[in-house]
C-alpha cells in the first residue's frame, strides 16, 4: 500500500494567528484529500526548549514595555542591509536544525505561515537540500522584507498591493497571488444568531460589543470596559481575557455595579460564534483576527496599535474604512458612543466595508494549490 502524501506546516507560537492560519489550510487539505497526512511544527521545535522559552518571553516583554523600540527595529529590518545579513545568519543556524526534521518526516511540500521558518526553508532550498515545493502564506495585511525569499516557490498574500511589494523586492509576479488570509470555515458558515445568543445568555434586543486580546498583557481590557461603561446608550459586552488569568480576575472583580450587562470569558474555542452575534470588535489589529472578523462583516475599533505590522495593518484597514483607531480608553468611549448612539449609519457603513475585505475561500485556494503541486 502506498504511503500517504505528507505536507509539513512550519509556524511560530508568537500569538496564535500564525498557527490558526496553518490549521485552517490543514483542515481544508484533509477535507479535500483524506489520504493526505499533515503535521504542524514550530520554530522552537528545532532548538532547545530553554532557548525557545527565553526568546518568546523576551519578545513579549519588548512588546509590552518597549513597543517603540520594537517599531524602530521593525522599520530598520525593512530597509537596512545589516538586517538582511542578520536574518541570513539566523536562517543558516535554524535550517541546519530543521534539516533532520524534514528528512525524518519526508513531506511532499512545506508551508510557512511565519517569516522565520520561511527563511529557514529558503536557506535549505538555496543550498540544494529541499527538493520539494515551498509555499508561504503571509498572515498580515502588510509584507515585511524579512518575509521575502526568491528561493521560495510561491507566496499567498492578503491583497494585490502586497504582490507589488514582493515584486519590488525580487519575487516574480507569477510567484505570488492575493487570496486573503486563510481562516477556518466556521467564520463564514451561516450562523443562527438567535440560537447562539440564547446559548450565550445574551439579550437579543441589545447591540453587542466584543472585546478581545491581551494574552501578552499589552491590552488593558479592564480600563477599556470601565471607559465603555460610562456610555449612555444601551448595549452589552463580551470580554475575552484568553489565557491572561490576572486580567480575567480583575474583570470578574470589576463587573459588579457596571451599568451594562457583561460576560467575562477566559480561554475559549468559539470565537466564530462570538463574532457572529457581535456588532463591534474592540481589539488589537492582528492580521488573523482581522481576517476572521472581516468574514463576519464585523468592524473594529483598534486599540493603540504597536509600531510595526500592527500600525501597517491599521493603516490598511483605515484606508478601506473598515476600522477606527483609538489611542486611549477615552478614545474608545468616544468612538463607541458615536457608533452606537450618535451616528449608527457610520456603524452600518463600517460593517459593509469590513465584509468587503472578507475572503473566506483563502484556505481552500491555498489547499488546492498545494494539491496541484504534490499530485
Amino acid at each position: 500500500m502506498r504511503e500517504p502524501k505528507k505536507v509539513l506546516f512550519v509556524t511560530a507560537p508568537i500569538g496564535s494567528g500564525h498557527m490558526r492560519a496553518a490549521q485552517a489550510i490543514m483542515t481544508r487539505l484533509e477535507s479535500m484529500r483524506p489520504d493526505i497526512d499533515t503535521k504542524m511544527a514550530n520554530i522552537f521545535d528545532f532548538i532547545s526548549p530553554v532557548l525557545g522559552d527565553t526568546i518568546l518571553k523576551g519578545y513579549l516583554k519588548v512588546l509590552e514595555h518597549f513597543p517603540l523600540a520594537y517599531g524602530i527595529a521593525y522599520g530598520w529590518g525593512n530597509t537596512n542591509k545589516a538586517a538582511l545579513l542578520g536574518r541570513e545568519i539566523i536562517s543558516r543556524y535554524m535550517s541546519a536544525r530543521m534539516e533532520n526534521f524534514l528528512i525524518n518526516y519526508s513531506p511532499a511540500a512545506v508551508v510557512c505561515t511565519h517569516a522565520t521558518p520561511a527563511g529557514m526553508v529558503a536557506q535549505l532550498a538555496k543550498s540544494g537540500k529541499l527538493g520539494i515545493p515551498s509555499i508561504a502564506a503571509v498572515t498580515d495585511f502588510t509584507v515585511h522584507r524579512l518575509w521575502v525569499y526568491p528561493e521560495l516557490d510561491y507566496y499567498f498574500v492578503a491583497h494585490t498591493e502586497m504582490c507589488d511589494d514582493l515584486a519590488r523586492w525580487g519575487v516574480p509576479p507569477e510567484k505570488s497571488q492575493a487570496v486573503g488570509i486563510p481562516v477556518d470555515r466556521a467564520f463564514s458558515a451561516l450562523p443562527c444568531k438567535e440560537e447562539i445568543m440564547t446559548k450565550l445568555h445574551l439579550d437579543k434586543g441589545l447591540k453587542t460589543v466584543l472585546i478581545m486580546g491581551g494574552g501578552a498583557g499589552v491590552f488593558p481590557m479592564d480600563k477599556i470596559v470601565l471607559a465603555c461603561n460610562q456610555i449612555d446608550a444601551p448595549f452589552q459586552m463580551i470580554v475575552v481575557a484568553g489565557n491572561n488569568k490576572k486580567m480575567y480576575k480583575r474583570l470578574i472583580e470589576n463587573r459588579t455595579g457596571l451599568n451594562h450587562p457583561i460576560k467575562v470569558l477566559g480561554f475559549i474555542d468559539n470565537v466564530h460564534e462570538l463574532m457572529a452575534v457581535s456588532d463591534i470588535l474592540i481589539s488589537k489589529p492582528g492580521g488573523m483576527t482581522t481576517a476572521e472578523a472581516a468574514c463576519r462583516g464585523l468592524p473594529k475599533i483598534i486599540f493603540r496599535p504597536i509600531p510595526g505590522q500592527e500600525e501597517a495593518n491599521t493603516r490598511y484597514l483605515e484606508s478601506k474604512k473598515a476600522a477606527i483607531k483609538a489611542d486611549s480608553p477615552m478614545d474608545v468611549q468616544v468612538f463607541l458612543k458615536r457608533l452606537l448612539a450618535d451616528q449608527p449609519q457610520e456603524l452600518l457603513e463600517l460593517k459593509q466595508n469590513a465584509l468587503k475585505l472578507g475572503q473566506p475561500e483563502a484556505a481552500d485556494l491555498i489547499a488546492r494549490h498545494i494539491l496541484s503541486k504534490i499530485g
